[in-house]
């Protein structure tokens, strides 16, 4: 997805739409979800790279008015070569419901995969008035990165992870996390 196409409107006929393939979103980049929706990448070993740069953020919102989306899904695990599956770099994430990265399942089902979904890297991302940052739906073993981000405004914890995730925050703030209590 490119700024050409921008802003990207995405409002699937059921509760997601389902990525099988890898999708690389270039910088300045506007993605608005409607109401209710999400994205999910449900094909083993396929990658999410965003390219945000410090001038052109790749955004990802709510189409409407006080709406939330629901987050982005990843329920597919791949057996090798998960290190820097998922990059994304100069995002910027808001107005979810749950999660806006949930790992191993979609948001509130069953876990999908127990495994590894694909190590996350991430580099000057912000989250804001999201349901939380990161959390799991099982997806054990995960490894997060991130570097340069910025949480302000959840309704649940900051961050949920899986058992046995290997997790590195550098250079972040959080303030206002669980907010639902």
């Amino acid at each position: 997805w490119d700024l050409t196409d921008s802003p990207i409107r995405i409002n699937p006929s059921s509760d997601y739409l389902s990525v099988s393939a890898d999708l690389t979103i270039q910088p300045g980049t506007i993605i608005e979800v409607a109401d209710g929706k999400g994205i999910s990448f449900d094909g083993s070993c396929d990658q999410l790279t965003i390219n945000g740069n410090e001038t052109n953020h790749v955004s990802f919102t709510n189409g409407s008015s006080g709406g939330e989306w629901l987050g982005i899904a990843f329920t597919a695990a791949c057996p090798s070569g998960t290190d820097d599956r998922h990059v994304f770099s100069y995002v910027d994430f808001n107005n979810t419901s749950d999660a806006v990265i949930a790992a191993g399942s979609r948001h509130g089902s069953s876990p999908s995969t127990n495994a590894n979904v694909g190590n996350f890297t991430m580099d000057h991302v912000t989250f804001t008035n999201v349901g939380s940052a990161f959390s799991h739906g099982s997806g054990q073993g995960t490894v997060v990165t991130m570097n340069e981000f910025d949480i302000d405004g959840t309704d649940a914890s900051c961050f949920n992870f899986a058992e046995d995730s290997v997790v590195t925050l550098t250079e972040g703030t959080m303030k206002s996390c669980n907010t639902g209590g």
